[in-house]
């Protein structure tokens, strides 16, 4: 891990680039303690830098009550572990765009009564799709790293919409009927 120090924020980055810690310099409190806020730690399943220096792992209490009010609402781990299952299961072999797609379609979902309040409850609904927590991929490829990417962009709000409000889709040779027909891309097409 590299350590990179711009005035009071602090960043941890990873030999790939990946921000693995953010901490900010802050009064926590009288005692001018530093307040830390730790962001999804996506490079702590790739190889360790050749240097030999080891990968940091975000400790669990970044999410305390605390903590959690120093930012904006950003998106936990097991989220974005439910939604890059998703991706690469679903859209491992799509490009790109195809991926912010079907993250988008469980963004969507979350936010529409209908259905689970989180990417975890959307993803884990019966007859929705395939069974997540069973669902074991491996974590040391670009397709993991490039899921965990695309979901974690979605579920902070980021990146564009390329299908927007779409609430489920298909593969192309298994149309839904009953579905108005938003748009396809590559191997899916996306339905409201």
């Amino acid at each position: 891990m590299t350590k990179f120090a711009f005035g009071k924020i602090a960043c941890l980055v990873s030999a790939v680039g990946t921000f693995a810690a953010l901490q900010i310099s802050a009064p926590a409190n009288a005692a001018n303690e530093t307040a830390a806020i730790v962001l999804p730690a996506m490079a702590t399943t790739a190889a360790a830098p050749a240097t030999g220096e080891s990968v940091e792992t975000p400790s669990d209490d970044a999410a305390s009550p605390a903590n959690r009010n120093l930012t904006t609402k950003q998106a936990d781990a097991r989220q974005i572990e439910c939604v890059a299952k998703v991706i690469v299961h679903e859209a491992g072999n799509q490009p790109r765009r195809g991926q912010v797609a079907v993250a988008q379609v469980i963004r969507t979902r979350s936010q529409d009564p209908r259905f689970g309040d989180s990417a975890c409850a959307v993803v884990r609904q019966p007859g929705q799709f395939f069974d997540v927590d069973a669902y074991n991929p491996p974590r040391d490829d670009a397709r993991w790293a490039q899921a965990v990417d695309v979901a974690t962009e979605t579920l902070n709000g980021q990146g564009a919409n390329p299908v927007p409000g779409a609430l489920f889709f298909h593969s192309v040779g298994s149309p839904m009927k009953g579905r108005t027909n938003l748009g396809r891309i590559e191997g899916h097409v996306f339905y409201r």
